[in-house]
């Protein structure tokens, strides 16, 4: 099936929706908030606008969502501290400003000497899918996160 890109507020509803179901059967007892919770998550996603897209209207297309969140968080279970740290600064940064930062900012951000290092955890964080990096790499200016 081809790579569908899904908007990250779907992305992170369908994260939010696993998370609940894993807290619902880890907790059999007590469940009636976990329950409203999930039913909520269930309706914000079937009611998303991109479902009404072309890309959306695809037959694998939810089955698609599912698997991409599963392979990000499997990916992200992986990262190191220092990856996850850069992860975080990168997804603040893009709520705060609406852009990725820069090399430099990440190093300021999370407490790096060199844009060398971060490049080299960029680079790792490409190779587990966590983020794609467009053509302006150099500067940080490229990546897109994954979620």
């Amino acid at each position: 099936m081809a790579h569908t890109t899904f908007p990250l507020d779907l992305i992170q509803a369908q994260r939010d929706w696993n998370r609940t179901y894993a807290a619902l059967e880890r907790r059999p007892l007590h469940t009636a908030a976990l329950r409203r919770r999930l039913q909520q998550l269930s309706a914000r996603l079937a009611s998303h606008p991109f479902w009404e897209t072309r890309a959306g209207r695809s037959p694998g297309a939810r089955v698609d969502l599912r698997r991409q969140v599963r392979e990000l968080e499997e990916a992200e279970g992986r990262l190191t501290e220092q990856q996850e740290r850069i992860l975080q600064c990168i997804r603040d940064w893009v709520a705060d400003r609406g852009e990725t930062p820069s090399m430099r900012e990440i190093c300021r951000s999370v407490g790096l000497s060199s844009t060398g290092s971060v490049a080299y955890q960029l680079d790792k964080m490409e190779e587990l899918g966590v983020i794609d990096r467009g053509p302006s790499r150099g500067t940080g200016r490229g990546i897109a996160l994954r979620w």
